[in-house]
């Protein structure tokens, strides 16, 4: 069934302290928002355990440690569905996809990126970067709301049956916002109890103590949760032990820690040989949006789900604007162009992010269809009644013929030649030059996994499309890589096997990788085909230790800036600031 549009009231969640790591002071206002929607959120409570509809309601609810309401089962229900509001402060939105996606090989910044600290890694890059400080307040904001949670569920009046799903949901969610907090900032502030009133000081935990603590989470959580695909956005026993794949991957890798890679491959086998997954035989047809919905794509394991309402697609804050947006950020400027304006099918060029050289050679587009199923590199005229001869440029130009087009290799004087009264062509040599460097940063050849033609008008910044999290494809590459050293003949089936499905049709042989070939470099280069643009690769190149060389290598914005430092973010300047032990919690080193 499609998203559906019940109305949803959203209550701001509690303010941060000032370490960032909230307060959770009673509030009036809030009190009585409470006890006006008490009736309704038990009938969304209702709705969200027994219907078909796959929306997951967040209500967002703030005054968690002493309000009565948390004693009932509407209550602690809505304090549960809080939790999962942090996964869409990272997923589908610009800061999480600049954070995870640029400064790395595969993309570069746009004509309008908005961070190029973090792309380009410039001496400015420091604890004043405001993404950073958003991301340190959103994550420990939402860290606090799973320990509270995690505080009232042992003494809630559910049945346990009940009590037992919610305890796993919400160890699995602690679980992700630490995993995620450790990658971006390394050993920092561990919080595994509810955070009350101000916070003046703070105390540095160790990435092992994170890693403690994040598996122990993960393992309960796949203890009390069912197994089975989710379908309606709640966080299943699948779901576990997909994350829980991935982090192990992330401590063998980072680590060398053989014991977490086997843990890691046997998980990911696990969920591969379920038979509830599987892998699309058409690439592009994954992206399309009828197949949308994570809760009914055969793929996707881990998803965080969006409706095309955006007043249901808030995280903490009832605000619009808040929906999946990833669609907006990698589309060039085609509506400058001739016999083009903007449109829904096109969607909004915001620019932010385009793909380097390095990434689109990376593919083969002879025999692999995933670069046509990750990449646009035509555009139709669309100006309603366009004639030949109206346009100067291109008098042989008609409305629906071709009006742009991008080329990852150079065209030949042919083919110039032919399109020089008819369409625009952007090639090899004018995109980028000798050395990589974008030539143009407005005109590119656009990811376009995540356009959404659906959307109601053309001004529409939020799409319903849900951000695919963790997909079977991810599963066998976790599986190989993590088999690599221990039985590298399983690693080459898993690798082929995921590559025979990506082969065009009659190309499966020519698509195989022999064994002298599978290296990690190859994995990381199978993981960038597969996985571009879907908010993992700076943690892929962190973990393994790539990623001081390959942006060195490949990006030639941000070659010559990055440093070894640079594999964890700057802490805000404004929690140092907050805390009266300056001396003991310092800035992560080379940010001072």
């Amino acid at each position: 069934m499609r998203k559906n549009n019940l109305f949803k009231p959203v209550i701001s969640a509690p303010a941060r302290g000032r370490q960032g790591l909230i307060t959770l002071e009673s509030n009036l206002i809030q009190m009585k928002k409470i006890k006006k929607y008490r009736t309704l959120l038990l009938m969304l409570t209702g709705l969200l355990l027994s219907s078909c509809e796959k929306f997951l309601e967040e209500n967002n609810q703030s005054s968690l440690t002493e309000d009565p309401f948390y004693n009932t089962e509407a209550g602690i229900t809505s304090a549960v569905n809080a939790c999962y509001s942090g996964l869409r402060l990272w997923y589908g939105k610009e800061h999480g996809m600049g954070l995870s996606e640029t400064g790395t090989d595969l993309f570069l910044r746009g004509g309008d990126n908005k961070a190029n600290q973090i792309s380009d890694y410039t001496v400015d890059l420091n604890g004043g970067q405001t993404n950073i400080k958003d991301m340190w307040d959103m994550y420990y904001r939402a860290l606090n709301v799973c320990n509270t949670a995690l505080a009232r569920l042992p003494q809630s009046p559910l049945t346990e049956t009940l009590k037992q799903q919610y305890l796993g949901e919400v160890h699995f969610l602690r679980a992700f916002y630490l995993f995620q907090i450790v990658q971006i900032w390394g050993g920092v502030v561990l919080n595994t109890s509810p955070t009350e009133g101000v916070v003046t000081t703070a105390k540095r935990s160790t990435e092992e103590d994170f890693y403690e603590v994040i598996n122990s989470d993960l393992n309960t959580a796949i203890k009390n949760l069912k197994e089975g695909k989710s379908t309606n956005g709640r966080i299943t026993q699948d779901v576990a032990k997909g994350l829980l794949a991935r982090v192990c991957l992330t401590q063998g890798s980072q680590y060398q820690n053989q014991a977490k890679y086997l843990e890691a491959a046997t998980l990911a086998k696990e969920l591969i040989n379920s038979g509830r997954y599987a892998l699309f035989e058409d690439y592009k047809s994954l992206w399309d949006m009828g197949n949308a919905e994570g809760g009914s794509n055969s793929e996707v394991v881990f998803y965080v789900n969006y409706t095309n309402d955006d007043l249901l697609n808030g995280d903490f804050e009832a605000v619009a604007g808040k929906g999946n947006n990833s669609h907006l950020h990698f589309i060039m400027v085609y509506d400058r162009q001739e016999g083009l304006e903007r449109s829904i099918a096109y969607g909004r060029p915001f620019q932010r992010f385009m793909p380097s050289l390095h990434l689109l050679q990376l593919f083969d587009p002879v025999n692999d269809q995933r670069y046509d199923g990750s990449f646009q590199t035509v555009w139709f005229a669309n100006k309603a009644g366009m004639q030949k001869g109206d346009s100067q440029v291109f008098p042989e130009m008609a409305f629906g013929d071709t009006a742009v087009l991008t080329r990852r290799d150079p065209v030949t004087i042919e083919q110039a030649n032919w399109a020089k009264s008819r369409y625009r062509i952007y090639d090899r040599n004018n995109l980028y030059r000798a050395d990589g460097t974008p030539a143009l940063r407005s005109q590119f050849i656009q990811l376009s996994k995540f356009m959404d033609p659906t959307r109601l008008t053309v001004a529409q910044e939020w799409s319903a499309r849900d951000v695919f999290v963790i997909r079977l494809a991810e599963l066998y590459l976790i599986a190989a890589e993590a088999s690599l050293q221990s039985n590298p003949t399983e690693a080459l089936n898993l690798i082929n096997t995921l590559r025979h499905t990506r082969a065009k049709v009659g190309k499966e042989q020519a698509m195989e990788v022999k064994a002298a070939d599978l290296d990690i470099d190859f994995i990381l280069e199978e993981r960038a085909r597969e996985l571009a643009g879907e908010q993992i690769r700076w943690f892929d190149l962190k973990r393994t230790h790539k990623l001081i060389p390959y942006v060195q290598q490949f990006n030639p914005d941000a070659k010559n800036n990055i440093k070894e430092y640079h594999q964890v973010r700057p802490i805000p300047q404004s929690q140092l600031d907050a805390i009266l032990n300056k001396e003991e919690f310092k800035q992560n080193p080379g940010y001072n």
